[in-house]
């Protein structure tokens, strides 16, 4: 895997992926928006866990609020996430070793993550990850994620060709902009069902299902 034309890479989301955050940031977003009388569900929430926040709140406001007040909110929102985080971190079961395992064979691996730079440091803080990847890239200022620009980013960041990258990703809307990226995609369906990830070229039940020589599989397909 020496030649730059044929080294895969492996672009992995991080919230609902490599960590479980997804209860973490759904009470931190329900605190943040209370003033607000926002009803912010869990069905909500999981519909659009993965996209950032500038998007979300988009979303949720319009225009309703000008620019300085949905900053405010984003940012309570992160302290109060992080807080949370510190306090109860759990990576998914098999992260570090099929981590392990690409770097061992010759993978680039990245993180492309729509979570704020400050969140992903926590994240490595608390962790032992830092040392899996050769790319980290925040998403947090770039489209929505069923946009490919975060996916084409994190591509141009491992100097690969889309066609040599594989996103594992939980959301829909990521795998929506991985496929628009012209890359392969393994869904984890942490965050959804199996049958809302169909569009993924294979969908895993977790983390720990994910093999070598499944990723291996999925890039040979034509």
């Amino acid at each position: 895997m020496t030649d730059a034309l044929n080294t895969v890479g492996i672009i992995w989301d991080m919230d609902g992926v490599l960590v479980d955050t997804a209860d973490a940031h759904f009470h931190a977003w329900q605190q943040a928006l209370s003033p607000y009388k926002v009803d912010f569900t869990r069905q909500y929430f999981d519909d659009t866990f993965g996209i950032n926040n500038d998007s979300l709140l988009s979303e949720i406001f319009g225009e309703k609020l000008d620019r300085s007040t949905l900053e405010a909110i984003s940012r309570q929102k992160e302290e109060i996430y992080r807080n949370t985080l510190k306090k109860d971190f759990k990576l998914y079961q098999g992260v570090i070793e099929i981590l392990k395992d690409c770097q061992a064979v010759g993978f680039k691996q990245a993180i492309a993550s729509s979570a704020p730079v400050e969140n992903i440091a926590t994240v490595m803080q608390l962790s032992t990850l830092r040392p899996y990847f050769d790319q980290i890239i925040s998403t947090a200022k770039m489209a929505s994620k069923r946009n490919p620009e975060a996916y084409l980013a994190a591509a141009t960041a491992l100097k690969l060709r889309p066609a040599n990258c594989l996103v594992i990703e939980d959301s829909i809307l990521g795998i929506e902009g991985a496929k628009k990226a012209g890359m392969k995609c393994v869904a984890i369906a942490s965050t959804h069902p199996p049958e809302k990830l169909a569009r993924a070229d294979v969908v895993v039940g977790a983390v720990a299902d994910l093999t070598i020589a499944t990723i291996s599989t999925i890039l040979n397909k034509r």
